[in-house]
């Protein structure tokens, strides 16, 4: 049989399906079909059950043949078929008379094609911050195209394939705030839209302004801002592996090197992770990151905030081997050196307790008040020693700092009820509750430019007294 690829439209294949790809699948499939039909000189009476027995066979070869480092069966497998696949599809799209006639859909199913592994979270692969400092320390030594391509990417979170299909009209002003608005290809997201800075923005400008200037029809059909005027990419984007391998020219050439001494090696996809990550690390939660990350389930994104947590474990683990303290009976701190490393079981405990148990107020973390029945995690002695009433010494208002006090006291107050409600904790929750109405009161008075004086009433006694 001879195979139309020269001239038919499945050479001219996307970024996925290269021609060095067809050369890869399609002889040994075709070889293996034609083994088992010797007759046959085309593709028409293929079957669902030829295909089966080509699936088997594929996932032998990649069982025992794939021995070099790293290699992937699964993905290799998948993308086999997604090569056989496009090849079945085009030729029964353009009619060709070797094309099978039963449909590529009821020849190859979605399910034939294996799953991914999920990497673990230690496989999430972002750039550690002593990286980055030396990165963006010889950032100008950068290829001068590929300067703006790592600032969005860093800044964004988007995927470099996204950030090199930006096009003129991506800058986006909305209430005197800056965004980028993109389409997302892979989790099909229309009109994405990203805040950024107003450093950024202004790269983004020049960028268009250029773009504009530059290009024409002929050229920059897609109005990409990253584009190539000319050669055999004209009209197209950058490449992701120039943008990677600008990056690691630059790695070699100023020694960016990881914390063993070695020269690191830069994958553009570590930007987004590095993004997440941050963003985590800066108290985002969840569901913000998720939609910034524009990811189609919460999946992923909690893949990033497990390695949150044991980035925060690691440095919890830090503070306590650095020294612990503690109160002694009249109330001072005094240090306490082990003359061991803690334990990991120790270590362990107080971690969990510390999760667990931990509920932050202005002094500090308390490690009881959720077990516990301490009476200041439901009346502040400064408001309620007197009687139920606050101390008549008491004055607030005073000083400007006693609104960041109230404002605090009234996010730690609302965060301890929250962690309440989720343990069961509803009866001190309600007495929470009641603090929270003070707070609150306190806050809306003093704000409004009063000040709250507990000894009022002496003072004008005390005035009463001097007039006589």
């Amino acid at each position: 049989m001879s195979l139309p690829l020269a001239n038919n439209p499945t050479s001219k294949v996307s970024a996925d399906s290269t021609a060095s790809n067809y050369m890869i699948y399609l002889p040994p499939f075709i070889k293996f079909i034609f083994a088992l039909e010797p007759a046959w000189n085309d593709l028409k009476q293929l079957k669902r059950h030829h295909m089966e027995q080509y699936i088997q066979w594929l996932h032998d070869y990649a069982k025992n043949h794939l021995k070099w480092k790293n290699a992937n069966p699964e993905h290799y497998i998948s993308k086999g078929l997604s090569i056989i696949q496009k090849f079945l599809e085009d030729i029964q799209r353009y009619g060709y008379n070797i094309a099978p006639e039963t449909h590529v859909r009821l020849l190859i199913f979605p399910e034939d094609k294996p799953k991914q592994k999920k990497k673990s979270i230690d496989q999430i692969d972002y750039i550690p911050d002593y990286i980055l400092e030396q990165l963006f320390t010889h950032i100008n030594d950068l290829h001068n195209d590929v300067q703006p391509v790592i600032w969005i990417a860093f800044k964004t979170g988007l995927r470099i394939s996204d950030v090199l299909g930006l096009t003129q009209d991506c800058l986006f002003k909305l209430n005197e705030k800056y965004y980028i608005e993109t389409d997302i290809e892979k989790t099909y997201v229309k009109e994405h839209r990203i805040p950024i800075d107003d450093e950024l923005a202004s790269i983004l400008s020049v960028l268009i302004n250029k773009s504009i200037q530059n290009s024409n029809n002929d050229n920059n059909p897609e109005k990409y801002i990253f584009v190539r005027y000319r050669g055999s990419r004209k009209g197209k984007p950058f490449e992701q592996k120039w943008i990677r391998k600008q990056l690691n020219i630059l790695a070699k050439n100023k020694h960016i090197t990881d914390e063993n001494g070695q020269v690191f090696h830069f994958k553009t996809h570590q930007f987004r992770h590095t993004y997440a990550v941050k963003m985590l690390n800066s108290g985002a939660d969840i569901l913000t990151v998720q939609e910034l990350l524009a990811h189609a389930s919460p999946e992923m994104t909690l893949r990033y905030a497990k390695l949150l947590d044991n980035t925060k474990r690691k440095a919890f683990e830090e503070a306590i081997k650095q020294g612990v303290f503690s109160f002694d009976l009249n109330g001072e701190v005094q240090k306490v050196n082990p003359n061991e490393d803690i334990p990991v079981d120790i270590l362990e405990t107080l971690w969990r307790d510390h999760k667990l148990n931990a509920i932050d107020n202005p002094y500090g973390t308390c490690h009881a008040r959720i077990n516990g029945n301490c009476p200041y995690a439901e009346e502040p002695p400064c408001l309620t020693c007197n009687g139920g009433s606050p101390c008549k010494d008491l004055a607030i208002g005073f000083s400007n700092l006693d609104f960041q006090k109230y404002e605090l006291l009234i996010k730690t107050t609302a965060k301890t009820i929250e962690a309440l409600k989720q343990r069961g904790r509803n009866d001190i929750a309600e007495k929470n509750k009641k603090n929270l109405e003070r707070y609150e009161k306190i806050l809306k008075t003093i704000k409004e430019g009063s000040i709250i004086f507990g000894r009022l009433e002496r003072i004008k006694r005390k005035q009463g007294v001097s007039n006589d």
